[in-house]
């Protein structure tokens, strides 16, 4: 497929069981990022590196305009592993989709942190796992990826 992959997100963030993924599907996930993005460059150059949703669809664009590609099952796995692994997030500004990938929550309950957040802006880790389907020890998890601020993410 050679084609823009960043718009697999809906694909990866529908069809993925988020808080049921065994060993098997996050190294498949990181397997699929070795051969789409080690074609041309080490993953090392990247794997530790946060961004915001937006600024990894910006790499992604430039990346498929240098040529890279996969099928369609590898840049599902692929922006799975993203959204999952190094994506930041703001709890108070994030569409759903971000926050259901990044938490590793069901859609519904990426809803239902909106429905709150309309409310009463979150402040903290605790405010969110008040949040009925939200795993704490996820967040801790994760702590590192969450932000609380009014503004949108942006690095």
């Amino acid at each position: 497929m050679t084609g823009p992959w960043w718009c697999f997100i809906s694909l990866a963030a529908g069809s993925a069981t988020f808080g049921a993924a065994t060993v098997s599907a996050a190294e498949s996930e990181l397997q699929a990022v070795q051969v789409v993005c080690g074609r041309c460059h080490a993953p090392a150059v990247f794997l530790k590196q946060t961004r915001s949703w937006e600024r990894w669809n910006d790499v992604f664009a430039d990346m498929t305009k240098r040529g890279a590609n996969g099928s369609e099952e590898q840049l599902a796995r692929v922006t799975t592993y993203f959204l999952e692994n190094l994506t930041l997030v703001n709890i108070n500004t994030s569409p759903a989709e971000e926050l259901a990938g990044v938490l590793g929550v069901r859609d519904d309950v990426a809803e239902a942190i909106i429905t709150r957040r309309q409310s009463k802006l979150f402040a903290n880790l605790a405010q969110l796992s008040e949040v009925p389907g939200v795993d704490p020890s996820k967040l801790e998890q994760r702590k590192s990826r969450i932000l609380f601020g009014p503004e949108p993410t942006s690095p």
